[in-house]
């Protein structure tokens, strides 16, 4: 780790590697999954390991895009060429790790290749024809293009169903207007999933999916986001941009059918990068409070730390589990099923359940980031551990990942609907 000035001790600072982090981490996680999950963990960590060393922190996160391609690392939900394991356990994982090695790349990468490139593997589940999507699907999770999402709009941010993005149907496309926010990786995409309404009266009957190249005329600019420096966030603009039929993933509706299939994946993909958040802030606490003297003793001593770490550690151990089971019903009973009657109940649980484990580790991210950091005292905010990078992140993960407060929202009428069963 380059530092501006160093004033953590050599012994603690020798010990706050990500390999020891990745042994605490070992022995927490492991007992909860079996052999092949373990076997996947371990090929993860020894590519975190070999990039760690690689990574500048004064570059954008991008130029790391083709090592993850290199190894599949791009998502883990859909099978991609010969890369396996994959299913969303291996993609919770996946994130879990990208997130101990570098938050903001797991942020970036997460938005290529999970909520822009898994709209292409829906694309052909769903019938899709061509190899115009096909191209741009082997171009994203090879790392070598970049992708964003095109949902959120000024003043339409938790509103995802009534869009003022107009679509307008041509002899060979389609030609949308208007304007989105928050687009992670926007000023470097080459790709763009975005969704239109031919008719703003009508979203949901009239909605649509598309694949958008830069080059079709899209505009972005830069929002200034401080939190996540080296990843870029835009405003993207659709001025008379023309869509061939190649790239239209979704037409008339099915666009909104699309919308929400695609959203408990991105949910519980999203919680994967909340673990390694929560467990990345906690291990790097829990080796400096145990290093770290204070009155001829360590300070992890002190019921006032002590105790409060010991509080995280059980959240986090919870929060890991919660995500892990939340993934494996997925795999089994939705991703993997044979029988529609399984998927049907599994379906409702899943998307219940991955509304309240990402508004609970979008909220604990925070916590944990926050309280360690305080438990840690002044060298938590400097640039000598990882600590105030992953307080940063932890905002993004509360608003721009998904508000908290829209899976309330959620929630809430979850609670409503338990009354048809009286």
């Amino acid at each position: 780790m380059n530092m501006q000035e160093k004033i953590i001790d050599d012994e603690i600072h020798e010990k706050m590697t990500l390999e020891n982090v990745f042994k605490i981490f070992n022995d927490n996680v492991f007992p909860m999954l079996n052999e092949e999950e373990k076997e996947y963990c371990k090929e993860l960590q020894e590519f975190c390991l070999d990039l760690h060393p690689k990574i500048d922190k004064s570059k954008d996160v991008y130029v790391l895009f083709p090592e993850l391609g290199k190894n599949g690392y791009l998502q883990r939900i859909n099978k991609w060429k010969d890369f396996t394991p994959y299913g969303m356990k291996k993609e919770i994982l996946l994130g879990t790790h990208l997130s101990l090695l570098d938050p903001q790349l797991e942020l970036a990468r997460l938005a290529s290749g999970i909520l822009c490139g898994n709209p292409t593997f829906h694309y052909y589940q769903h019938g899709g024809t061509g190899d115009k999507i096909q191209k741009v699907q082997d171009e994203l999770m090879s790392g070598q293009k970049v992708g964003c999402i095109g949902i959120t709009e000024p003043n339409r941010g938790s509103d995802a169903v009534n869009l003022t993005t107009i679509a307008s149907k041509t002899d060979d496309g389609i030609i949308y207007n208007g304007e989105k926010v928050y687009t992670t990786n926007g000023p470097k995409a080459d790709y763009f999933c975005a969704y239109a309404v031919y008719d703003d009266a009508q979203p949901r009957d009239t909605m649509v999916q598309a694949m958008i190249k830069r080059e079709f005329g899209v505009k972005t600019e830069r929002l200034k986001i401080n939190s996540v420096p080296r990843v870029h966030i835009a405003h993207t603009i659709f001025d008379d941009v023309k869509i061939p039929k190649e790239y239209i993933l979704a037409d008339d509706g099915l666009g909104y059918v699309r919308l929400f299939e695609g959203l408990v994946p991105e949910r519980l993909s999203i919680m994967g990068s909340g673990v390694g958040i929560c467990w990345s802030g906690l291990i790097y606490g829990i080796i400096y409070t145990n290093l770290r003297k204070q009155f001829g003793k360590p300070v992890v001593r002190y019921q006032g730390v002590g105790y409060g770490l010991a509080d995280l550690l059980t959240k986090t151990n919870a929060a890991t589990a919660l995500a892990l089971q939340a993934a494996s019903v997925y795999d089994e009973r939705i991703l993997f099923a044979d029988k529609s009657s399984e998927r049907s109940a599994a379906e409702k649980w899943v998307a219940s359940i991955s509304s309240q484990g990402k508004y609970y580790l979008a909220k604990l991210t925070h916590e944990i980031c926050y309280e360690v950091q305080q438990h840690m005292g002044g060298v938590s905010v400097t640039d000598n551990t990882p600590l105030d990078e992953l307080t940063d992140i932890s905002k993004i993960e509360e608003v721009i990942g998904g508000s908290r407060n829209i899976q309330l929202l959620l929630i809430q009428s979850q609670i409503q609907r338990f009354m048809r069963l009286l």
